[in-house]
């Protein structure tokens, strides 16, 4: 059990109804819709073929001929959803087949997530209530527990001939006249296992007799749409291939964004973990971990940061990189969209950089003025940009 309050946005949760799609005919038709639970309905797809392998084992595969039906599946069901680059995306396992599952985030609420599987040609997808899920790889057993202000719940999903099957839950919430305590200041709760009324002891039991929480995880690894894509198509990132040049240079990101276009790449746009990780590993290997290096991404609008659009000048992903997918990439506290210069003056603070700490010998990225030269002098020698090349 977990028990969460978040924060709902309206503004947020329309944005995703509009953007993947939920409740849209084409995306999910509704003679192909039905309900599971509450917060569960599955929508299938039929295929002819029979199952593959995951999706890294595919790499260097170059047209839909190369590829397994799973995958061709999954792209499919990704190309109806028009806007889906508000969300982010993640392969998981949850039974004991190759065949990974399909995670869609929306990042929202309202709009939780989509998880999708694929067994005989049929593709059957799963609504979670809310975002908070985790699943035991390979134990074939996956709970969506969520809730706020007052109400929780656990449902427990498992895989059964390719099909989303609900194994049991409950929920638990404020008694009807508020919220109570207990001498320890702890909530006072009502019980309900499969809607009967339980003791929480009860409860507890019978939520670990179906499901072992403690073997249970989360997604480990996030992608932006283009990303997942890649992968599903070729078995690997967007970057795979790509080359990287650490300048160290005193200049402003917009210098360093033109000359890294006279060199014939870009600003480096680092759309993934495993490219954030190899940029971190060179950075780390040609001993420049004392200079803060400029990337391709700064502010789009009030709402945040995205990255340049390569081969767009002043174009943008739609990606915000202030969601669930790089909220670990930031240094603490940031971005913090301002700051102070050396001399006490305020400066707005824009654009990105990546830094190493060596606190805790990792890299971060970090909001920074447009020339940090003139807010602080003292990175005199220390700044630098990092060029992205597609070869």
């Amino acid at each position: 059990m977990k028990k969460q309050k978040r924060i709902f946005l309206c503004s947020m949760a329309c944005l995703f109804l509009m953007a993947c799609g939920k409740g849209d005919a084409q995306t999910i038709p509704n003679d192909k819709m039905k309900e599971k639970q509450p917060q569960s309905s599955h929508t299938k797809a039929e295929d002819s073929s029979d199952s593959g392998e995951a999706a890294k084992t595919g790499a260097n595969r170059t047209d839909s001929f190369d590829m397994e039906p799973w995958e061709q599946a999954y792209l499919e069901y990704l190309d109806e959803f028009g806007m889906g680059n508000s969300c982010t995306y993640s392969l998981i396992f949850v039974d004991e087949d190759e065949i990974p599952e399909l995670v869609i985030d929306s990042g929202v609420e309202a709009g939780g997530c989509q998880i999708l599987t694929w067994h005989e040609g049929v593709l059957d997808v799963l609504q979670t209530s809310r975002l908070y899920f985790t699943y035991v790889e390979k134990g074939n057993l996956l709970c969506n527990s969520e809730g706020n202000m007052g109400y929780y719940y656990d449902n427990v999903y498992t895989l059964k001939d390719g099909m989303w099957e609900f194994v049991g839950g409950g929920t638990y919430s404020d008694p009807p006249d508020g919220p109570k305590f207990d001498e320890n200041d702890d909530y006072i709760f009502e019980y309900y296992w499969l809607e009967q009324p339980v003791e929480k002891s009860e409860y507890e039991q019978k939520f670990h007799a179906i499901y072992p929480e403690k073997e249970a995880k989360t997604p480990e690894a996030y992608y932006i749409k283009d990303e997942m894509y890649s992968i599903l198509k070729t078995g690997e990132t967007t970057s795979v291939s790509h080359r990287y040049e650490l300048v160290v240079e005193d200049l402003t990101w917009t210098e360093a964004c033109r000359a890294c276009e006279e060199k014939g790449g870009y600003l480096a746009t680092l759309t993934s973990r495993e490219e954030f990780e190899r940029v971190q590993e060179q950075i780390i290997s040609e001993e420049k971990k004392a200079v803060t290096f400029f990337v391709g991404a700064n502010r789009v609008d009030r709402f945040g940061f995205g990255w340049l659009e390569p081969g767009k000048p002043e174009g943008y992903s739609m990606l915000d990189l202030y969601n669930a997918l790089f909220a670990d990439f930031w240094l603490e506290g940031e971005p913090s969209y301002e700051g102070v210069t050396e001399d006490g003056r305020s400066v707005k603070e824009e654009y990105v950089s990546i830094l190493y700490r060596s606190f805790d010998e990792r890299c971060y990225l970090n909001d920074v003025p447009e020339d940090i030269l003139s807010a602080s002098p003292s990175y005199g020698g220390r700044i630098g940009y990092i060029c992205e090349y597609d070869e």
